[in-house]
């Protein structure tokens, strides 16, 4: 059985971290949120490696979560046992997280991607904010680091529509760091981490240290407060008529209850 999660050593100083859910569009089931955690912490007990590359396998970077598996109620345990340690170690670590988006990443998969601390695309990629496609609120700190990029009146249209970001529109909008031709996207992924890897790497960590501790106070805080209105929202009517909606690849009503 293929690992679900891979780590994968590039160089001296990169490795690879990559999602290996390629069925399912890397979309997270519990095994991955716990299996991705654990990669985490392994890689920062490795001294050697500066830059860690994140990315999915298959078609895309990630889907977000996978609704085949069944969600716990309230949402708010899921989100704080088994998601915030993801985001809390990218966050906390030492090291240079670069998150590489070819195909789409949603859902909370653009969570991740924005806690990364870096962001290269591939040129046909984007980013997908269909949280309130199901009559969700963005989660994972999403809300938060959207606005930071966004601004309030651009992130809460896209939240609100359901909007999808090409890689362009990333790119000027602050979101996105480098976007990079589909045909040598990893190729050129890995030359940008390789050329970072070769920078002084405690003034990397320190300089990362010092700015993620000005904002990751405000970053727990819209998780939680996300977490809290996931929770109501999916005890919504509209929340389980828009899952039966997507499994039937219909368009959703929402009635507002």
């Amino acid at each position: 059985m293929a690992e679900i999660v891979i780590s994968k050593s590039i160089n001296d100083h990169v490795s690879e971290l990559i999602i290996n859910r390629p069925e399912h569009y890397n979309s997270f089931n519990t095994d991955l949120r716990l299996k991705l955690v654990d990669a985490i912490k392994s890689i920062e007990d490795d001294v050697s490696k500066r830059v860690i590359v994140v990315k999915g396998e298959g078609p895309g970077f990630c889907a977000g979560a996978d609704l085949t598996d069944g969600g716990q109620m309230p949402p708010s345990k899921q989100l704080n046992d088994e998601y915030f340690p993801i985001f809390e170690s990218i966050a906390k670590s030492k090291k240079i997280f670069v998150a590489a988006i070819h195909g789409s990443a949603a859902g909370i998969g653009t969570a991740l991607a924005m806690n990364c601390d870096l962001i290269a695309m591939a040129a046909s990629s984007r980013i997908s904010m269909v949280f309130s496609n199901i009559g969700l609120v963005p989660d994972g700190g999403a809300t938060y680091l959207l606005q930071k990029s966004l601004g309030y009146r651009k992130a809460l249209e896209v939240i609100i529509s359901g909007s999808h970001l090409s890689a362009d529109e990333c790119l000027n909008f602050g979101l996105a760091n480098k976007v990079f031709k589909d045909e040598k996207f990893f190729e050129e992924v890995i030359d940008w981490a390789s050329q970072i890897s070769l920078r002084a790497p405690l003034a990397a960590a320190a300089a990362k240290k010092v700015m993620r501790a000005k904002s990751f106070d405000n970053y727990c805080e819209a998780f939680e407060s996300e977490a809290i209105e996931q929770d109501k929202l999916a005890l919504s009517n509209d929340f389980r008529n828009a899952v039966e909606s997507f499994f039937k690849k219909e368009k959703p009503i929402f009635k507002g209850n």
